[in-house]
């Protein structure tokens, strides 16, 4: 058995963006077989790692993350440590944008820079019953604008982006009227963001998607959202394929409210993934392994389409006049019929909607 500290998120929350990825791998933190799980020799690196992922979405956190020590085998052969269902469970209690630790990460961390302990007990758990304590992080006071480059081949268009997203406190470092354009101006300028049009010249076919896919190859932290004409299944499912964070697909004569559209920027650009109502519709009812969607009920199906929306469980549950433990429930079962328990993908509340697709 080795000491190891575990960091614990919901199995229904969104995953680590890739961002927070490479911090946990820069710290020598790797990704257990399961979701919603990660380990580090360092108790520090831990505390780091999880201060930085809520940093990250401090505006609008979608998770809560716990920290637990203890000596600990873990294989994906063997049954889970009754420590990593400890932590399982103590981040099951926590809000969004909570940093919950037991009292063991507190004696081994007394000041946890950058972060700090409150006085508060939030709470015990297990059996023996472990302290629990809550972690004050420290929030950005003014956090850097998000960089953005707008890839639009019509000029009016591409203008109107600019200036609306400059007017909310975008930074636009770049625009782009071709597939060439884009794929250099994005290479120079290494934006957060990248909204670009599926069809771009000199071809006016897929450019936009081939270029987003090669550019988020090449920078996995790349967040893209992407607009369409009109719904193409095909080209969002391939877009989607692997990982999902960071990823919207609107339709554009749907992004009439551009209150919604600057917040569906924000959500991607935070990590975050964002699928048009129609287009999922297209993937759920005209791709697929049919066998893994007719297991789900009709409920099971309606919590899906919303999940693949981008709506967190309040907001299912408010949308279906649901309770949030209902909502939960559904989650869960959606998961065990789709084998996704193991999924060590980030996101896998949209992998619920495109694992099963056929991307031939």
């Amino acid at each position: 058995m080795t000491t190891t500290t575990l960091m614990a998120w919901p199995y229904e929350a969104p995953g680590p963006t890739p961002a927070v990825r490479a911090r946990v791998e820069e710290r020598g933190g790797r990704f257990a077989h399961r979701a919603g799980l990660a380990l580090f020799t360092g108790t520090a690196d831990a505390m780091a790692t999880a201060v930085d992922w809520q940093q990250s979405e401090q505006d609008e956190p979608a998770t809560s993350l716990a920290l637990h020590v203890a000596e600990v085998t873990y294989r994906a052969d063997a049954p889970e440590p009754a420590a990593v269902g400890l932590v399982r469970g103590l981040a099951e209690r926590g809000h969004p944008g909570d940093i919950l630790a037991t009292e063991v990460v507190r004696m081994l961390l007394p000041s946890p820079t950058p972060a700090e302990w409150s006085d508060e007990l939030a709470t015990s758990i297990g059996e023996p019953a472990q302290l629990v304590h809550v972690v004050l992080w420290p929030r950005n006071a003014d956090p850097a604008p998000i960089r953005v480059v707008v890839a639009e081949d019509v000029a009016l268009i591409r203008a109107g982006l600019v200036s609306l997203m400059r007017g909310d406190g975008f930074d636009v470092v770049g625009e782009a009227g071709d597939y060439d354009t884009l794929l250099t101006v994005v290479r120079a300028t290494r934006p957060r963001l990248l909204i670009t049009d599926v069809r771009m010249p000199p071809e006016q076919g897929d450019e936009g998607l081939r270029a987003a896919s090669l550019l988020r190859t090449e920078q996995p932290g790349l967040s893209v959202l992407v607009l369409s004409q009109s719904v193409r299944a095909s080209g969002a499912a391939t877009l989607l394929t692997g990982q999902t964070s960071g990823l919207g697909y609107l339709l554009k004569e749907r992004v009439t409210a551009l209150d919604d559209f600057l917040d569906a920027a924000r959500a991607v650009a935070a990590g975050r993934t964002v699928i048009d109502p129609l287009v999922t519709d297209e993937l759920l009812t005209r791709h697929g392994r049919r066998d893994q969607l007719a297991a789900l009920a009709d409920r099971e199906r309606s919590v899906l389409e919303l999940m693949a929306q981008g709506l967190s469980n309040s907001a299912i549950a408010d949308r279906l006049t649901l309770s949030a433990r209902t909502v939960e429930s559904h989650v869960r079962s959606i998961m065990t019929k789709l084998d996704l328990w193991e999924d060590p993908a980030g996101n896998r509340r949209v992998q619920a909607v495109i694992r099963w697709l056929d991307q031939s």
